[in-house]
């Protein structure tokens, strides 16, 4: 594999024979904020939108390509939107789209080689490239679960049981009137859904549980007999 290089739609940009000769930086995103200024005060208010918001950010990507030929087959390639890696953290991935032209223009004479940018609008949270196994709870306050990324997750819970139901984890609680076996909780669409995926409207009341940075617990209440969570765990 080459030192450097990024993976786009599950293909390797060394396959496509792409040559990248320095890393892509890693790069924080920036939290959204506002500045307030209030009459009569030094300085301003910062006012953050939310617990963990941050803007999204482009990421340029120089790369060489050898020989004409291929120049069609690259720029096809790097078009429409997708999960991106970047060898620079080889174990996460992000969505990303890629926005603008890709213009690759022959930089010797001598030589068939072919250089331009590409450039992702990358979503500012990453993911783990390979998916984390889900998680079985069967027992109310069973057992505590600690959050490894660097943000609230926001998991995918799936309810075995039916009825009234409540489920509590990161201080957050969600209420269910009429819950049918299979129901999923989506607490990144905040919405609760069958389980072919069709909304749900008017089910539920309260707080869609997370996972908090640091230890959590799932509790619940009401006839269940097992949840299965995808935990999402996100990172910066």
């Amino acid at each position: 594999m080459a030192r450097y290089y990024f993976i786009w739609k599950d293909v390797n940009s060394s396959n496509m024979g792409i040559l990248m000769r320095e890393p892509v930086p890693i790069i924080k995103p920036e939290e959204r904020i506002e500045h307030v200024t209030v009459p009569g005060r030094s300085g301003e208010l910062t006012v953050t939108e939310g617990e963990d918001v941050y803007q999204s950010y482009i990421q340029t990507v120089h790369i060489a390509v050898h020989q004409k030929s291929q120049v069609h087959a690259v720029e096809t390639w790097l078009r429409g939107d997708g999960y991106v890696t970047f060898s620079t953290q080889s174990n996460r991935r992000q969505k990303a789209r890629v926005i603008g032209a890709v213009t690759l223009e022959r930089k010797s004479r001598n030589l068939d080689w072919w250089e331009g940018d590409v450039q992702f609008y990358c979503n500012p949270l990453k993911e783990t490239l390979v998916d984390e196994p889900d998680m079985e709870i069967d027992e109310s306050g069973g057992d505590a679960f600690e959050n490894p990324g660097d943000v609230v997750a926001k998991p995918l819970i799936q309810i075995r049981g039916s009825g009234l139901i409540t489920v509590t984890c990161g201080g957050k609680t969600l209420t269910i009137d009429n819950c049918v076996d299979k129901w999923y909780i989506d607490s990144d669409a905040e919405w609760v859904t069958d389980k072919n995926g069709v909304p749900q409207e008017g089910v539920c009341s309260g707080d869609f549980p997370v996972f908090a940075k640091g230890m959590n617990t799932v509790l619940y209440t009401g006839n269940i007999s097992k949840l299965i969570i995808r935990s999402r765990w996100r990172f910066l």
